[in-house]
């Protein structure tokens, strides 16, 4: 199985994403999220320790989304409420990127093409860890962002959360199916180590 091997990373070409591990998100999914949550938060801290580049991913719509005014869905990750904050302990500090989406989908209509310039993200080389909820929707649009730009994708299955068993299972069968398997590995936070960014300058001294 893909989860049992260790995957050795370099910090100076990963990246680490935490998708909408916020209030409302993480309170809908009940207390199976807990332990999801201590799990990134673990990883989060390593990758923090070792000044790795990390990028948090919030989910949030205005009132007069289409979501609300056309399909009339009820009100939910109301922008700039205590509904979009994120959980204790996967606040993010000040010098890591935030950025908003307005849909399941990470890089439509947001800035995330941008950031990942600015962290020299770049597909065809570098790699991202995913985490987050939900599995089958939210982690499982961003896994798939990641994965057309050509990115190689880690999904730590301890560190992702769907609302229902079978979520949970279509996605990480998606994810391992030969349609993404070549770009996409499923793996456990555990198996995951991260090598430090090499400095090059004192190298060369």
């Amino acid at each position: 199985m893909d989860n049992q091997r260790t995957v050795e990373l370099s910090l100076e070409n990963t990246g680490l994403i935490i998708v909408d591990m916020q209030a409302e998100g993480c309170e809908r999914h009940g207390a199976g999220v807990k332990p999801v949550i201590e799990n990134i938060r673990s990883l989060l801290e390593r990758f923090r320790q070792a000044n790795g580049r990390i990028i948090h991913i919030q989910s949030v719509r205005p009132k007069n989304h289409p979501e609300f005014t056309f399909f009339g869905k009820e009100y939910s990750l109301i922008e700039d409420t205590a509904a979009v904050a994120f959980v204790e302990g996967l606040e993010p500090l000040a010098n890591e990127v935030v950025v908003k989406k307005y849909s399941h989908d990470c890089f439509y209509q947001t800035t995330m093409e941008e950031q990942l310039r600015k962290l020299d993200l770049r597909g065809c080389r570098d790699h991202v860890v995913v985490t987050g909820i939900g599995t089958n929707n939210c982690v499982y649009h961003t896994v798939i962002g990641f994965h057309i730009r050509n990115y190689y994708v880690h999904v730590p299955e301890d560190c992702i959360h769907a609302s229902r068993p079978d979520g949970q299972q279509f996605a990480l069968n998606q994810f391992r199916s030969p349609a993404y398997d070549f770009n996409v590995s499923v793996t456990r936070s555990e198996k995951i180590k991260l090598s430090p960014i090499i400095d090059k300058a004192a190298v060369n001294l």
